[in-house]
């Protein structure tokens, strides 16, 4: 730690320094706190992945290597099952989705074959009618 020096006033040092100063020492000593509080959250929560994928070890300058390739191992056959199974689930709702669109297709075709339909009726009822206003006038024009 470097020297720290106050400026010396009548009644001792300068207040607004020292207050400074502490406000500083509390300051660094409430980051330190937070930081090994972090560490201490970062440490359980390692301790309970470890318990819960089941590794228990301890590690050792000898053994560290092994240890990170290990986890590594672990790690990369967790990404890959994630991989697979966002691949499958990205898969079922393609299918869906096409199965939906073909349904949608179907129903379209199936009201556009009625609607055809429909509209043939009415030109047919169209024509029958235009026909009988036809023979009306011309009934009414013998008259």
């Amino acid at each position: 730690m470097s020297e720290i020096n106050f400026t010396v006033t009548e009644r001792g040092y300068d207040i607004t320094e020292v207050n400074k100063y502490i406000t500083m020492i509390q300051q660094e000593y409430a980051n330190a706190v937070a930081w090994g509080e972090e560490m201490e959250r970062k440490y359980e929560e390692l301790k309970k992945s470890i318990d819960d994928y089941g590794l228990y070890f301890t590690i050792t300058e000898e053994n560290q290597s092994d240890v990170i390739a290990n986890v590594f191992s672990e790690l990369s056959k967790t990404v890959a099952q994630s991989k697979a199974e966002a691949d499958r689930r990205n898969r079922e709702i393609i299918e869906k989705a096409q199965e939906q669109a073909r349904e949608i297709k179907r129903q379209a075709m199936e009201n556009s074959v009625e609607i055809r339909t429909q509209n043939t009726t009415i030109m047919n009822n169209l024509k029958a009618i235009n026909e009988m206003i036809s023979v009306v006038v011309e009934k009414g024009l013998q008259y």
